[in-house]
């Protein structure tokens, strides 16, 4: 029986783009630049667009899914478990909420975390890739609003996208559990 091989050529291109620095700021406009870090983030966004495509990755049977998976820990990565669950907490408790929505619950700075607008399916990839593209912006904004920026573990951001992508979890945010430190600068 011939050996069918699995292109990894979307997930390795994944990997790399994700990795990959994008320049956010026109020249100039750095940390100290020409333009407030909150206006940044909200120019940014407005041209935000969801439009994927992973028919690849879609197409690919059980086996072909096992295989790539078996290619990746034979080079020495693994895919980290994913709990919506422990996203939600990761989005309270780590300030995500003061810029990021759900279901109306948390600031309008950055794009809204609502399930039901996300695309589906997504690659976790892009979803860091978008968060990569963002972080120079997302690090002042953090810095000025909470005096330190995030640090996000894999398994938390591996988290945060299962959170952001699952409607029935984010069914279960409710305003009260917002710590009062965020609750307080989301609603000054």
């Amino acid at each position: 029986m011939p050996v069918r091989r699995v292109s990894i050529f979307p997930l390795a291109s994944a990997v790399v783009f994700a990795l990959a620095p994008t320049a956010l700021y026109p020249a100039g406009d750095h940390a100290g630049g020409h333009q407030e870090p909150l206006e940044t983030m909200r120019e940014m966004h407005r041209s935000h667009e969801h439009e994927h495509d992973f028919d690849v990755m879609d197409e690919m049977t059980d086996e072909q899914r096992l295989r790539l998976n078996t290619f990746l820990k034979s080079v020495g990565l693994v895919l980290p478990s994913m709990s919506s669950h422990r996203g939600r907490e990761v989005f309270l408790e780590k300030g995500c909420v003061v810029c990021h929505s759900v279901n109306g619950i948390g600031g309008d700075v950055g794009p809204s975390f609502n399930a039901a607008d996300m695309p589906s399916p997504m690659n976790a990839f892009e979803f860091a890739a978008r968060m990569w593209r963002g972080a120079p912006a997302m690090v002042l904004m953090q810095e000025e609003q909470m005096g330190d920026f995030i640090n996000l573990t894999g398994e938390e951001l591996a988290d945060l996208v299962a959170f952001v992508h699952d409607a029935e979890e984010q069914e279960e945010l409710i305003i009260d559990q917002v710590p009062n430190r965020f609750r307080e600068m989301i609603h000054p």
